[in-house]
């Protein structure tokens, strides 16, 4: 299945909050190249190396393994989904919640969103037909994902660590046209990224919610 990496065109921070009144639709979104320098490009292919099993989802990264300096959001696109976004949920007194600046990430927040987009590309190399299936007979949403990372590896002004530590990504149906692909970043700098057999789970549970919900996917999720 073709990749190709996306920008975002103008998304304004009132448009995609979470929380908020509106979020950024496919439509919203422009193809094009992310503008990597070659640097970045060294750095991505060693995360996409780490991330390349699809249902690992605790994934601990190699000292030299950093993020590219360029922002994450615009995420990547398959022939039938798309990830897209920065949001980030800091777990520290102080830590900024719902998010889109690339800037205001952590080292290992930023390393474990790219990471995140990097999974994504691995799953819709062979995406699941689950997956695909659904979206056929499913026209309310268009496989769309926001980038999403629970952040606990930055501290307080003061010092202090943050509340509790990861234990797992998960899969959140915001609203039934706009999904989350939440990733967590972990005390340590490790990553709890997205599976594959989690993304089947959600599809299972989405079709499950709206067949129950006059229609509407919103609220499905999986996790492992």
């Amino acid at each position: 299945m073709k990749l190709s990496l996306l920008f975002v065109t103008a998304l304004a921070s009132a448009s995609v909050a979470v929380g908020c009144n509106a979020a950024a639709e496919p439509e919203e979104i422009a193809e094009g190249e992310q503008n990597l320098t070659e640097e970045d490009e060294e750095k991505l292919a060693k995360i996409r190396d780490a991330v390349k099993d699809v249902d690992q989802e605790h994934v601990v990264f190699d000292e030299d393994v950093t993020a590219p300096a360029s922002s994450a959001g615009s995420g990547a696109r398959s022939e039938s989904a798309s990830l897209y976004g920065v949001d980030w949920f800091q777990k520290w007194a102080g830590g900024l919640s719902a998010d889109h600046g690339w800037q205001n990430g952590t080292v290992y927040g930023k390393r474990c969103m790219w990471a995140s987009v990097a999974r994504f590309e691995a799953i819709m190399k062979d995406a699941p037909p689950e997956l695909d299936a659904f979206l056929a007979e499913y026209r309310e949403w268009r496989g769309s994902f926001y980038n999403w990372n629970d952040d606990y590896s930055g501290t307080s002004e003061d010092g202090q660590p943050a509340f509790g530590d990861a234990r797992g990504a998960r899969l959140w149906a915001w609203r039934t046209g706009l999904s989350k692909w939440i990733s967590a970043t972990a005390k340590d700098g490790s990553c709890y990224l997205p599976t594959k057999t989690m993304l089947v789970s959600y599809v299972a549970a989405c079709k499950a919610r709206a067949a129950s919900n006059d229609g509407e996917m919103q609220g499905c999720e999986a996790r492992r």
